[in-house]
């Protein structure tokens, strides 16, 4: 397979193998940035912020043209998510979610950063999709005449004659194939994934990626008004993933298990949040400043008493900002040796979600 059509669109030769070592300034960039950011005090809503903004844009740019290695896409996925858990003196701290499940969507019980290996697979569905919905393009024609002759895509195979780059896109029929089961239910998919004429890469990756069974607390923790720091605190919580004490020690760290607020149980999520003796007096004082249901102190029953009022943004807002405030002062206690009162955190609560609602910012 020649190589014109390559240089043509600007894009690499791909007549021999890419090596891993060429894919080394990519990561080196990736590698810099996280450096730079990780002296910054960032919440984890910022963290993912960053990782599926700037770090996202620097591997989209080649996957869009290359099938990324896994060796590569591998070592991007280890490098996010250091930087989002957090590395100290070259080692990774203790993880309590699962990289896939953060990779969720945010329906799903995720936060929405995007899995790099389905991405890069949606980009270069694009080549499969151009050579039907694009066959007069200037690839797609060199396709068609010099590589498959006449002969139907569908019938094609990856062999060792073939060049590189033209045996990843085989992959990627085969993958769209095995997707769909075969090749009219293929383009009918292919079909789905043009939205005004162009192709969408993000509906080809709801198709490719894995998926999981939509949370019924997802509106209420990513609704209107609430804020991304408390919303990533919301999902931690929902999701089991906050590093109490009680998972520490099961990690073999040593520790007292005991809780930072009331001193006096146990340390973990069901307790920290809804049966501690502090948290309950704190969710009373704002229950009752927003008129907050609080039949009883638990996770699943709090969120289905919240869940008919999903049009009260100020009731779920206020209960996230809750949850988040109370995770904040537990750590301050812990880390600073800072305590504050009952009515002095229902106090900033209330300062947080009135300026959150009315659209100020508040230091």
């Amino acid at each position: 397979m020649g190589a014109f059509p390559f240089r043509y669109l600007g894009l690499p030769l791909f007549n021999a193998r890419i090596t891993q070592d060429m894919y080394q300034p990519l990561l080196d960039k990736i590698k810099a940035r996280i450096m730079n950011w990780a002296n910054h005090c960032l919440s984890y809503a910022g963290k993912a912020l960053l990782v599926n903004s700037v770090i996202f844009g620097l591997h989209n740019f080649w996957g869009a043209s290359v099938l990324l290695p896994k060796g590569i896409a591998k070592r991007i996925i280890k490098l996010c998510k250091d930087f989002f858990w957090g590395v100290a003196e070259g080692t990774r701290r203790h993880v309590f979610l699962k990289w896939q499940l953060l990779c969720s969507p945010k329906l799903e019980g995720g936060i929405g950063i995007k899995e790099v290996l389905s991405w890069n697979c949606a980009q270069m569905m694009k080549w499969v999709w151009k050579l039907f919905h694009r066959p007069h393009c200037i690839w797609a024609k060199w396709i068609s005449t010099y590589v498959l002759k006449g002969a139907c895509v569908w019938d094609a195979q990856q062999t060792v004659s073939n060049s590189w780059y033209w045996n990843n896109v085989l992959k990627m029929k085969n993958l769209l194939l095995e997707i769909a089961g075969s090749p009219s239910q293929a383009l009918l998919l292919l079909d789905a994934c043009t939205v005004q004429t162009r192709y969408s890469t993000d509906t080809m990756y709801g198709h490719i990626r894995a998926r999981r069974q939509k949370v019924y607390w997802a509106p209420l923790i990513h609704g209107k008004g609430c804020n991304p720091k408390h919303s990533v605190t919301g999902v931690m919580v929902m999701q089991d993933g906050l590093p109490t004490v009680d998972k520490l020690i099961s990690r073999g760290m040593c520790f007292v298990n005991r809780c930072a607020l009331c001193e006096r149980s146990c340390e973990d999520i069901p307790h920290l949040f809804f049966n501690c003796e502090f948290s309950k007096q704190v969710l009373n004082a704002v229950g009752s400043w927003v008129l907050m249901p609080l039949e009883s102190f638990s996770l699943d029953s709090l969120m289905q008493a919240v869940l008919p009022t999903r049009s009260n943004v100020m009731v779920h807002t206020s209960l996230l900002a809750t949850i988040y405030y109370l995770w904040k002062e537990r750590n301050d206690r812990i880390f600073k040796g800072s305590k504050s009162t009952v009515e002095t955190l229902s106090i900033v609560i209330r300062k947080v979600v009135t300026l959150r609602l009315y659209g100020s910012t508040f230091s």
